[in-house]
């Protein structure tokens, strides 16, 4: 069945377009594909008379696709922990009450909140759980528990340039990581951050 000619003008610019915001030459993803470099010059300027088979135009347009892709997984590969990290930790202090720490899991919808001393040093997690226990258990005592009382272990801490592929496991199990500096936590780093690199 023959191309309408508006279609393949379309497809024209779309593989052309799709090809320079990857920055692959013609002469790379002719040798990539298996073409020739005249046929995709011609598919990306003068298509009406080439009249490209159905074949090739999947062949192309599925070439570019799994570039695409590797792109994609390139791109989250060469990130670090402190490319991606927030440096504006939301956090409490082993002093703060448990009053104060539910108003910022209201506000912000936190899972959980580092706990970290006035040095900036990690000293535990605080969980939503956790807070939920006791303002239904008693919630007269949320005004005076600081959170010392109920604070959990700290959360996992990498380096600066701890590669994101390797922070994939720790996410999985913990839903966020401390990036450290001289033993500083500089930064904190969650499943969001890195799925927003996808």
């Amino acid at each position: 069945m023959p191309y309408d000619i508006d279609d393949l003008n379309t497809l024209s610019s779309r593989l052309r377009s799709m090809r320079k915001a990857l920055g692959v030459s013609q002469k790379k993803l002719a040798a990539m594909l298996g073409l020739s470099q005249a046929t995709i010059a011609r598919i990306e300027s003068d298509i009406e008379s080439l009249n490209p088979s159905y074949q090739t135009i999947f062949r192309i347009s599925e070439g570019l696709n799994g570039l695409e892709k590797e792109t994609g997984r390139s791109v989250i590969l060469s990130k670090k922990a402190h490319n991606i990290m927030h440096r504006n930790i939301f956090s409490v202090k082993p002093s703060t009450t448990v009053a104060q720490a539910i108003s910022i899991i209201k506000n912000y919808d936190f899972p959980q909140i580092p706990v970290i001393d006035p040095e900036g040093n990690s000293v535990g997690t605080v969980y939503q759980k956790d807070l939920l226990e006791i303002a239904t258990r008693a919630p007269e005592s949320v005004e005076e528990t600081k959170i010392r009382d109920i604070m959990e272990a700290s959360l996992p801490q990498v380096a600066r340039d701890t590669e994101v592929l390797r922070l994939k496991p720790v996410l999985e199990s913990w839903g966020a990581v401390l990036v450290v500096d001289k033993k500083k936590v500089v930064g904190i780093v969650t499943m969001y951050d890195v799925l927003k690199l996808v």
